[in-house]
């Protein structure tokens, strides 16, 4: 039953990030239009995960907007499953909500919330919210240059179920941790031919008592279309945090294979 779960996952897809960073979206400086426009991304995966050991795991996502006159609202969720063992059942997702005002304009302010958890690594939740001014340092038909920066709250509660106990013998109560942390990142995004798109990211989050010991995220995606609705493509993240909550290892990464859907 795994085993189909997993090869059924495959003719699914990939569209967001399900990371500890917060995700961003593309430049768009098109005339604005007074009726509400609606785009969308449904998608089923698979994931290749490392951690302190590799898993493999299926992934329901979806990514919807909408857009009206000056305001734009993105809304994307996640959720993985995975079976590390006979009765060992991981999960892992997140809920984000954005905001971008005059999101047309080269310079202007987006607003954000996101709850997540992820078994694996122990983050039983992550509340996140926050604001970014974000700068579009350089658009053109085929590629774009988007830079923010701002400040977030976060609120996270972990526990050692992700703590590699043949290397560290530590466990205890659960951590919470409340913290105002700086907020920055850098995205480009460009075209390789008429249906391929090629986007890079880095995500750098930092405490003011500690700004130069911070969590630091990258990704790198490829996009092909097939036809007007559906595609495929591939993305990878991967994540360094300086000091985790708890001894899990500084690096995580993950890399996904997909098939998608798009409105």
């Amino acid at each position: 039953m795994k085993k189909l779960i997993l090869l059924l996952s495959i003719f699914g897809s990939f569209n967001v990030v399900n990371a500890q960073i917060i995700s961003i979206d593309k430049t768009d400086t098109l005339t604005y239009i007074h009726k509400a426009k609606w785009e969308g991304n449904f998608s089923e995966g698979i994931e290749i995960d490392k951690q302190n050991t590799t898993l493999f795991d299926a992934t329901n996502s979806a990514d919807l907007s909408v857009s009206k006159w000056k305001n734009l609202f993105i809304f994307s969720g996640s959720e993985r499953f995975t079976f590390s063992g006979p009765q060992d059942f991981l999960n892992t997702g997140y809920l984000h909500l954005r905001w971008r005002y005059s999101y047309k304009n080269n310079i202007h302010p987006e607003y954000f919330a996101q709850y997540q958890w992820d078994d694996k690594i122990g983050m039983k939740y992550r509340f996140v919210t926050g604001s970014n001014i974000r700068f579009s340092l350089i658009h053109h038909d085929k590629s774009n240059l988007v830079f923010g920066t701002g400040l977030l709250f976060e609120n996270e509660k972990w526990d050692y179920e992700g703590v590699d106990t043949n290397l560290v013998k530590t466990t205890g109560p659960p951590i919470y941790v409340q913290k105002v942390k700086s907020n920055t990142y850098l995205k480009w995004e460009g075209s390789l031919s008429a249906t391929t798109n090629l986007s890079t990211a880095i995500f750098y989050q930092g405490g003011f008592d500690q700004y130069f010991q911070p969590r630091i995220s990258g990704t790198i995606s490829l996009d092909a279309a097939i036809n007007a609705h559906f595609g495929f493509g591939f993305k990878i993240y991967c994540m360094y945090d300086s000091q985790p909550i708890v001894p899990i290892t500084h690096t995580y990464w993950s890399f996904s294979n997909s098939f998608n859907y798009k409105l």
